[in-house]
């Protein structure tokens, strides 16, 4: 009998199910798209039901497909965006939409705390990060600010993965990876933080248990079972976050080694075996989701999402597929130079993390003309986020990391015009994985380590990660390095107008 294993990326616009064998052999998957819900501005919500409907439904397309090698699944491992939290009361029913990791609606919160010395230093001092609208536990307290009602019910809080896990197994458990993007947990100590707890008004008992990432946490219930088709007792590993996944499917398994990943959001992370803190409140310090390794990270708020909002905004109603409508912008900057023709793009559509943590920060197409066309405006996009990723390297390099070579994934780098453009701007070897889907390929490896299947995690590594493209460039166009610079000097001669703006709005929403 094979040990076919099962894999499953909650993303922050769809999940996909990948079967693949033990070897790392794709079998087949699915994917389900949902919706992000945004019912004033900067707010950013999920129906965690439209999760588990997907799942549902890739689970028993997959089996129809493929019934033999879904009958021999040996167990699943599940991966998921961080932060992203859903609310359930004492019957373990939802209470709210999910507030996910893009929403800002917790940024009073999150100043008043960065504002208050005392604050501030206790929260570095116990998590070895800062606050930010991104995490978690603001967003919690906001919650019990402004929905007492909805508070007042709150028995469970779960992350997006560990909510699917739930659906499966009936327990409530997380992993390291993804405690530390709550903002009440030690990542060093590797525990709950009963300070942060305190800090931010939440029960430590609304919080489930913390375990590794590869340890099996439960089985699939014959309730679950009967709505996906998977056996019942089927084992389920604890799983991580989907950064983490996504790094390790690229290979990422000792101190030194990077990788970035331009999904929704782009996200450079370089792994280490200690905790490598900021000082100056730029990156990120979590666990990562092997035992006794750390990450240090920068992050791009929409990074591929700002191509995708672009085709949202101005080809939302093509009748080709979403894939065609991208090689056809592929094919359309081809003849644009490096530069877009002076059109320089800040990509902070929903505020910016990595390293100014702005939530009042939006976008700006700088230096249009009577000669720019669509074409410049879509090779602008690529550019632009290409720059907000050189400024994440260099950034994380300040704090004395070496990056030498940097192993990418996600799908903005399919595009061969893209991955050129970022090699242009980085000015360092980029190699690009051959597995597409590397999440679900980390949680594979996660998974099959649980279960014993390989003898070690380095030698499955070995044997199931290969690279592809490469591109390098040791030194950048001019004009890239001219518009880099501009690009730079925007977002400091902006910064002030976006607050002011950002305030206004505010003041208006309260006024009416």
């Amino acid at each position: 009998m094979s040990n076919n294993l099962l894999g499953i990326d909650l993303g922050t616009t769809g999940l996909k199910v990948s079967l693949l064998t033990e070897t790392g052999q794709l079998i087949g998957a699915e994917y389900a798209e949902y919706p992000i819900s945004s019912p004033q501005p900067g707010y950013a919500e999920q129906d965690p039901a439209t999760w588990w409907d997907g799942f549902v439904i890739a689970c028993q397309d997959i089996k129809a497909k493929y019934p033999e090698a879904f009958e021999e699944i040996a167990g699943l491992g599940l991966c998921g965006q961080m932060h992203t939290q859903v609310y359930l009361d004492h019957e373990k029913q939802i209470l709210r939409p999910a507030i996910t990791w893009m929403d800002q609606r917790a940024s009073d919160i999150v100043e008043q705390i960065n504002a208050e010395d005392e604050a501030r230093e206790l929260v570095f001092a116990e998590t070895h990060n800062f606050a930010s609208t991104t995490y978690t536990a603001p967003q919690v307290k906001w919650v019990q600010d402004h929905q007492p009602e909805v508070w007042r019910k709150v028995a469970h809080i779960l992350v997006a993965k560990d909510y699917l896990k739930f659906k499966l197994t009936g327990r409530m458990v997380t992993d390291y990876a993804e405690a530390s993007g709550t903002l009440l947990f030690d990542v060093a100590k590797e525990s709950w933080s009963e300070q942060m707890f305190d800090l931010f008004g939440i029960s430590r008992s609304m919080f489930p248990e913390v375990l590794p990432s590869d340890e099996i946490i439960g089985r699939i219930t014959r309730q679950a079972a009967q709505v996906t088709g998977l056996k019942a007792g089927t084992p389920v590993v604890n799983g991580s976050s989907d950064n983490s996944a996504a790094a390790l499917g690229a290979g990422m398994i000792e101190a030194g080694q990077v990788t970035l990943i331009i999904g929704t959001a782009g996200v450079i992370t370089v792994c280490s075996d200690q905790p490598l803190v900021d000082p100056q409140h730029r990156t990120l310090c979590w666990h990562y989701c092997l035992r006794d390794k750390w990450v240090t990270l920068g992050v791009m708020q929409t990074a591929g999402e700002s191509l995708n909002w672009f085709k949202n905004a101005f080809d939302r109603e093509a009748t080709l597929p979403s894939g065609d409508i991208f090689e056809q912008y592929n094919q359309a900057i081809v003849d644009i130079p490096d530069g877009s023709g002076g059109l320089v793009f800040l990509p902070y559509l929903n505020g910016e993390r990595t390293p100014y943590w702005d939530s009042a920060a939006r976008g700006l197409f700088y230096g249009v003309n009577l000669t720019t066309a669509k074409a410049h405006f879509i090779k602008a996009v690529m550019e632009g986020v290409s720059f907000g990723l050189r400024n994440n390297i260099e950034t994380v390099e300040s704090l004395g990391i070496s990056i030498n070579q940097v192993r990418a994934v996600g799908g903005g780098l399919k595009s061969p015009v893209w991955l050129d453009i970022l090699g242009k701007v980085l000015q360092k070897p980029v190699v690009t994985v051959s597995v597409a889907d590397t999440a679900n390929l980390g949680n594979i490896l996660l998974c099959g380590q649980a279960l014993g299947i390989y003898p070690s995690l380095e030698e499955a590594v070995a044997r199931m990660v290969t690279t592809d493209k490469r591109v390098h460039y040791e030194t950048s166009p001019a004009v890239y390095e001219r518009q880099y610079a501009i690009f730079l000097e925007l977002y400091e001669q902006l910064k002030g107008t976006f607050k002011r703006s950002a305030n206004f709005i505010h003041t208006q929403k309260i006024n009416n």
